[in-house]
């Protein structure tokens, strides 16, 4: 068939903004710069004048031992270990370079969102979990075949949270519906075991009968790191994904 099962990385940066993320992995303009919400409110003075009110936590609170997000960059796989049917696509290198994002609370995904986060880069964001710095960038050929990559880096036990919140909304969307040119198809996304891989992994693969082919999704948390891939191909589900997770895994030392 002419049509593929493929979300675009700009639609999961949508996706992305209605959980009020400070940065978006899949399309923000947010590349090597700081993020623009790195600067904390100060905190409001008591009505006595007296400096007794909390602080509000700055960025860098909680980041002991984190990478930043140049250091994350740094940790991708190179293109020599991509397929080398496929190319970087320019426009989707994105970090949060050498600062933090503040923290955040937890904001759960929208319900009649989250399945359609999966399906596509920076699907990450269905945790509704907030990071503290990131790394992604995009693989593509001509015929939507891709390979996204992203590694984030979470404070205290974010990371374990976020691996949670994943497995469960891939539970929760076993069978969804895709919109692509304004027609709606059935999609089912089948979680598997994926054991050995970081301290805690998993996979899921996307796939419908009104499209060819079908996409691969894995996640893979080491210390407070979490690696996620999505993995789209015409031919087959994406199955060079878990392969490349692997590789990818290697690159990321434990961070507790």
């Amino acid at each position: 068939m002419s049509q593929h099962l493929r979300r675009t990385a700009l639609a999961a940066c949508g996706a992305a903004a209605l959980l009020g993320l400070t940065s978006c992995s899949s399309g923000a303009a947010n590349s090597s710069a700081a993020p623009a919400s790195a600067s904390a409110p100060a905190a409001s003075a008591s009505s006595s004048g007296a400096s007794s009110a909390t602080p509000i936590p700055g960025p860098a609170a909680g980041t002991d031992g984190l990478p930043t997000g140049t250091k994350l960059n740094g940790m991708l796989l190179p293109a020599t270990d991509v397929p080398q049917k496929l190319r970087l696509d320019p426009s989707s290198p994105k970090t949060t370079g050498d600062a933090f994002n503040p923290p955040t609370s937890p904001s759960a995904a929208p319900a009649s969102q989250v399945c359609n986060m999966l399906n596509g880069a920076g699907w990450i964001n269905a945790s509704g979990i907030g990071y503290a710095s990131f790394a992604q960038n995009d693989y593509m050929d001509d015929a939507q075949d891709m390979f996204a990559q992203e590694l984030d880096a979470f404070r205290g036990n974010d990371a374990a949270t976020a691996m949670a919140n994943l497995k469960q909304a891939i539970t929760k969307c076993h069978t969804f519906t895709i919109t692509q040119g304004g027609q709606s198809y059935t999609a089912t996304i089948t979680p598997k075991p994926l054991p050995g891989v970081g301290d805690e992994a998993l996979e899921a693969v996307i796939t419908s009968p009104s499209f060819t082919g079908g996409s691969t999704l894995v996640a893979a948390r080491v210390g407070n790191i979490v690696a996620t891939t999505y993995d789209n191909d015409q031919n087959n589900t994406g199955t060079a994904g878990v392969a490349l997770t692997k590789a990818l895994v290697k690159n990321v030392p434990a961070t507790h």
